[in-house]
């Protein structure tokens, strides 16, 4: 990204307005009260900090947009050329500040030929036109130093630095992804192996089933672990495949039903969305049930929002159970850490359940799509 693209953060930006315009302030302040003091001009203050902010404006415009587009490789030529461009602007800008104060104040201006009474001290007009002109000048040179030595000592670094820790963050949220999904992955695998090692001596054949496609649901990991976002529509297979497995230890009491729009399925999601939330319908909703249990997967893409929900009519959780509920297993507190994470925190699941009447999820996350992603 170059220089002229990056985008200063709200803090950045304010820290940086304060800096030159608490600057410019302080600057026509002092120089004001001295005229007041020295010439008895009551005026004198309030044109010398209006002249101080106008010269702080055009200092953070160079800042911001002037100098970084005027940037290379060779430092001394960089220097020059902003030298060139703060001496052009500086140079408009005093001449029509001094003209503006001088017609407004009544004094002789630049361009025109000084008339009026000389003053007591022997002051004549062209002498107050020559303190015009040196008003003018003066102020040009020392204000180009101080915002070229201040753009590369203090603007260019708390730029770097905002850039580095932008990076930085950047780098910790994709070591902390990684490492919620590297949690998850042993998770779901020992529960699907405790799942099998139960049918082992009651039904083999069942149990030899169910390995085969638990080496589907391996495949599917190994093949997406370094993705963080997959289409719905492999999601939904995957989630076949694992309700295959937990079916054959129920038998016909868990019943599954999918509601989803075609529109939906091209949708890109987080990897491994689906799996903690069906998991625990069935484990914490169903497996405690007595007779059949129904788990209804939903998913609905409008404006830009998909909405997926999880709902069964297992046994459901009292409100002091549910207030609990991240701190009662990995699947669903790292699905809600991965989602804060990629996110924000307004999109964390939506868990609703009252005792004997199931349980319900809702995630509204962005539509992505492939294309757009």
């Amino acid at each position: 990204m170059s220089a002229a693209l990056i985008r200063p953060s709200a803090t950045t930006r304010s820290r940086t307005l304060l800096l030159v315009f608490g600057v410019g302030a302080a600057t026509g302040l002092h120089f004001g009260l001295l005229h007041l003091f020295l010439w008895r001009n009551w005026a004198a203050p309030i044109t010398f900090v209006t002249a101080s902010l106008g010269y702080s404006a055009v200092t953070y415009l160079l800042w911001r947009y002037v100098f970084p587009r005027l940037r290379v490789e060779n430092l001394g030529l960089s220097v020059t050329l902003e030298t060139a461009a703060s001496l052009v602007a500086f140079f408009i800008l005093s001449f029509a500040v001094v003209m503006i104060a001088t017609s407004a104040l009544g004094l002789p201006g630049l361009l025109l030929h000084p008339e009026g009474p000389a003053m007591t001290i022997t002051i004549t007009p062209e002498d107050r036109q020559r303190w015009a002109y040196l008003y003018a000048v003066l102020p040009i040179f020392p204000t180009t130093m101080v915002t070229i030595i201040s753009y590369h000592l203090v603007f260019q670094r708390m730029q770097a630095l905002q850039t580095r820790a932008r990076e930085l963050s950047e780098l910790a949220a994709t070591a902390q992804l990684a490492a919620l999904r590297a949690q998850l992955n042993p998770h779901f695998l020992f529960n699907s192996l405790n799942s099998i090692a139960q049918l082992i001596h009651v039904d083999p054949d069942r149990a030899e089933a169910c390995v085969e496609r638990l080496a589907e649901l391996l495949r599917y990991v190994l093949k997406r672990a370094e993705k963080d976002f997959v289409p719905l529509a492999e999601e939904l297979d995957m989630m076949r495949a694992y309700l295959d497995i937990e079916r054959a230890r129920f038998d016909e009491r868990l019943q599954v039903e999918t509601d989803v729009e075609q529109a939906a399925l091209a949708t890109l999601v987080p990897n491994f969305i689906l799996q903690p939330l069906v998991e625990n319908a069935v484990k914490h909703g169903l497996s405690r049930k007595v007779g059949p249990g129904r788990v209804r997967i939903t998913a609905r893409a409008a404006k830009d929002v998909l909405m997926l929900i999880v709902h069964d009519d297992g046994v459901g959780m009292t409100d002091a159970t549910l207030g609990q509920i991240y701190e009662r297993g990995v699947g669903l507190r790292s699905l809600r850490d991965r989602l804060q994470r990629l996110y924000g925190p307004t999109h964390i699941p939506a868990i609703s359940s009252r005792p004997g009447e199931g349980t319900r999820v809702e995630l509204r996350l962005p539509a992505r799509l492939p294309d757009a992603a």
